[in-house]
């Protein structure tokens, strides 16, 4: 059996093996996608006599041919030749009546069954299910990134460059036609880039690669309302992980520890109506918690809460930051806000004008007011005892300020 053995793991599958068939299936899932539109726009442009014949010919080879290579890829029966070797394993154990050369066997076969199951599911999925390995410390790295809405409009984003490491807390502040939310669209892939990259974990987004970066990535949106599909607060957060496909055993689990890190554990079968604001948020950031991205975007996810559901949030974020396994990149206009980040960018009129710690950008107001952003009441606070006379450091939060004032 050890020879036999030997033998079966020179060829056997994993894993592994099955992700680097999702991703190109869904490459060619893609390409060919992208072929059948061009092809049947192109067609109708020579019925309306745009193109010549010899233009939509090669449209059409090129279609055809990109859909042979789809068709071959999904034809793979890799997987159903290692279940076929498995299984004869299996067979050849059970015949030394050998108990643990039978467990061994049993095992493998099982490993076997699961990775050919998921082959046929993957070709139903066109692979949509691969996932990228992080080849990067870096969270985002995004260099000389420009973006125009239409040709003949100005750019809303123009050679934006930045890095973000994994675990940072990021605030991105400015005002509006700043070009905050065209930059969280294009870093979300609603959005191509005119010009320059996006790197996700050292990942260059593609088209290609589109559905695999996202699993890099969660958003929770500014209205609350909008992210409300369930009819309960556990019925939501398990909404992403039933189209993730997780084992419902597993389900009630994942649910209660993301209900728990937003301090929604007892609401779980509350219905929306019955939830403030500030709940309804919350629960949209336990959905997000769910899936397990390693980097969570706020999307002006405070703007529309009373102050208790903003305080709410925002403390949300820290501890989230705190446990040092998200990245947390949070699209504002609240100024009090970026006193908790790691970093600053401050947008303005499509460009990346600063970057840096609060300290660092607070510490020239008149720029701050120059860009119609409001100082952080702390931070004018602490202004005014400077103007008096009383120097401070600077402090994240108003007990910081009130201790540093006793100490005086």
């Amino acid at each position: 059996m050890k020879k036999l053995f030997t033998e079966f793991y020179k060829t056997n599958l994993n894993d592994q093996d099955l992700n680097e068939f999702k991703i190109i299936l869904n490459k060619f899932y893609i390409e060919t996608t992208e072929k059948s539109n061009t092809f049947y726009a192109l067609k109708d442009k020579y019925a309306n006599r745009q193109i010549t014949k010899e233009e939509l010919q090669k449209a059409r080879l090129e279609y055809r041919a990109v859909k042979n290579e789809f068709a071959k890829v999904t034809q793979n029966n890799a997987f159903k030749i290692n279940l076929n070797n498995a299984r004869n394993l299996l067979k050849a154990a059970k015949k030394t009546k050998a108990a643990i050369d039978i467990q061994k066997a049993q095992e493998e076969y099982v490993i076997a069954k699961h990775l050919y199951d998921e082959a046929k599911l993957v070709i139903k999925e066109k692979g949509r299910g691969a996932s990228l390995a992080k080849v990067s410390e870096n969270a985002l790295e995004v260099r000389h990134l420009s973006f125009k809405y239409s040709p003949d409009f100005p750019y809303a984003l123009k050679d934006v460059n930045f890095d973000i490491k994994h675990g940072e807390y990021v605030t991105i502040i400015g005002h509006n036609g700043s070009g905050k939310s065209t930059l969280s669209k294009l870093l979300i892939g609603v959005l191509s880039a005119e010009e320059g990259d996006i790197k996700v974990f050292g990942n260059l987004m593609t088209k290609n690669n589109l559905d695999q970066i996202r699993r890099f990535l969660g958003i929770v949106f500014q209205n609350p309302d909008n992210q409300f599909i369930g009819s309960t607060v556990e019925a939501d957060i398990a909404f992403g992980l039933e189209n993730k496909r997780v084992n419902p055993e597993d389900m009630r689990e994942i649910i209660i520890e993301a209900a728990s890190k937003v301090r929604m554990e007892n609401f779980l079968d509350k219905e929306p109506l019955n939830l403030s604001g500030g709940q309804k948020q919350r629960v949209a950031i336990a959905s997000t918690l769910a899936l397990n991205p390693d980097i969570i975007i706020f999307d002006e996810a405070t703007s529309m809460l009373d102050p208790k559901g903003n305080r709410e949030i925002k403390e949300i974020m820290v501890e989230l930051r705190n446990t040092g396994l998200k990245t947390i990149i949070s699209i504002t206009h609240d100024m009090d806000e970026i006193l908790n980040a790691d970093k600053v960018i401050v947008m303005n009129g499509g460009r990346l004008e600063k970057m840096g710690t609060p300290e660092e950008i607070l510490k020239d107001k008149e720029y701050l007011r120059s860009r119609h952003l409001d100082i952080p009441f702390l931070a004018t606070v602490e202004e005014a005892l400077e103007n008096v006379g009383v120097k401070v450091q600077h402090s994240k939060n108003m007990d910081e300020l009130v201790k540093q004032i006793c100490k005086k």
